[in-house]
């Protein structure tokens, strides 16, 4: 059982490495957005379209590199309405059961079809449908691809940990798991 948390957090923590550099993206973002609005604002003549669909590609990237960290830290959208008055042991069965008939089936679905959405879009040499718009829209779609392949980590990761609790007879805390209702600290 411990060799399934020690495959756990190295999966977590390479998905929060890639969710910390990618992080940086944000500061890109900023500067493309009030480039876009400063330039728009005061009628400066530039290609707003590509800044405008640079602005989506960037934030496609920064939610692609999050998708598989968010997972491991439960920070992803939950209803917990049904299940909050449950006790924890049964909301991790509850997760348990979800990831292998709904999550990782899913995943695996959506990964085989992304590998043809995205050499797609590359051997076509697929670009924005806007004559001004950005070339080489395969790229963001590569990312996307990418992070759907975090995500699919980050499920793994989760269901290692949950594998170690309900099995193993280890606590929440020695596990690490975190399903249920997110606490943040603000």
């Amino acid at each position: 059982m411990a060799q399934l948390i020690a495959i756990s957090d190295a999966i977590k923590l390479m998905l929060e490495k890639v969710a910390m550099v990618s992080g940086w993206l944000l500061v890109v973002l900023a500067g493309i957005t009030c480039m876009d609005v400063f330039c728009r604002k005061l009628g400066i003549p530039i290609p707003l379209t590509k800044f405008q669909e640079l602005e989506w590609h960037v934030h496609t990237a920064i939610f692609s590199m999050w998708m598989g960290y968010n997972c491991t830290i439960n920070a992803h959208p939950r209803v917990d309405s049904y299940t909050e008055t449950l006790r924890y042991r049964t909301k991790a069965w509850i997760e348990f059961w979800g990831c292998i008939v709904f999550a990782i089936p899913f995943m695996l679905v959506i990964l085989q079809h992304g590998t043809d959405f995205f050499l797609t879009s590359y051997l076509q040499g697929e670009s924005s449908e806007n004559p001004n718009g950005l070339d080489h829209r395969w790229v963001i779609k590569g990312v996307f691809y990418v992070g759907l392949w975090l995500l699919f980590l980050g499920l793994v990761s989760v269901w290692l940990r949950l594998i170690v609790f309900l099995f193993g007879r280890r606590s929440q805390e020695e596990t690490g798991l975190q399903i249920g209702n997110a606490e943040l600290d603000v």
